[in-house]
């Protein structure tokens, strides 16, 4: 589906929203889109419900239907603030601006709490529910890796944007809600294996993201490392005992780092 809007100026922005059997939430998003200062040039509504291929998959065919010289990201539960687009262009009005990375909250009992990444985290962020690209970073990088199914394709396209020499700029003026999210956490064993092998060196931080003390006493952790190590498909080999054990070590100690915090 794709819903056309009026283009302001010749800076313009093509939303791409990938959904998967949530119409309610969808629809609040796109009452969110109404209702924005600026529209966007158009909506991309890429419905996966019957294919079920994945947001990876879905995001591809959406960024490649549009033309506007941007576009935006962001999920079928979430919820753009009234000026979202217009504080992208705004961004953007700087020709070396690549790609933003945006704001997000979320709600928990009523009240809105901050999902927006560790401060000093450089690589374990990236989050599609708010990223803009300008197309042609998107058409030098080849799009989304199809093969992440769900979850870290998101990560995976920044990283490989910033290895192909882009910028990615913060922008905590551009907000997106991201209702009912706190405490969510995923196991998706392929994802976190292509993404390791993806930067093995970035990936780190990732891991350092996953220790807490929640997660030793629940078990989450060890059930992760369990995972990569054994874990495999057509697409990803699991680790070896060295790759995992200078993952874990170096994961550790970033997390330790951060906790007395020195970094």
């Amino acid at each position: 589906m794709s819903v056309e809007a009026s283009i302001s100026d010749s800076l313009s922005v093509d939303v791409v929203i990938p959904t998967f059997r949530r119409p309610v939430n969808l629809e609040r998003c796109l009452n969110a889109l109404s209702n924005q200062s600026i529209a966007p040039a158009s909506i991309e509504v890429i419905d996966d419900s019957k294919v079920d291929r994945g947001p990876a998959f879905s995001r591809n065919i959406g960024w490649k239907r549009g033309s506007a010289g941007i576009v935006a990201f962001t999920d079928d539960d979430c919820v753009p603030s009234s000026n979202w687009i217009e504080s992208i262009l705004k961004e953007f009005e700087n020709i070396d601006v690549d790609i933003i990375e945006g704001s997000v909250t979320t709600e928990n009992e009523g009240v809105i709490l901050s999902m927006d990444p560790h401060p000093r985290d450089r690589w374990n962020r990236f989050k599609t529910a708010n990223m803009a690209y300008r197309r042609r970073v998107l058409d030098e990088v080849g799009g989304f890796d199809e093969r992440y199914f769900i979850h870290r394709e998101d990560t995976d396209i920044a990283w490989r944007a910033i290895k192909s020499g882009f910028s990615i700029s913060w922008a905590p003026d551009c907000i997106v809600h991201h209702p009912d999210r706190p405490g969510v956490q995923r196991i998706m064993p392929r994802s976190e294996i292509l993404l390791y092998r993806c930067d093995s060196r970035k990936y780190a931080e990732v891991a350092a993201g996953m220790v807490s003390f929640k997660t030793l006493k629940n078990g989450k952790l060890k059930e992760m490392r369990s995972a990569l190590r054994s874990y495999e498909d057509e697409f990803v080999a699991p680790l070896n005992r060295m790759e995992s054990w200078f993952l874990w070590s170096r994961g550790f100690f970033l997390a330790i780092c951060r906790k007395i915090g020195i970094r």
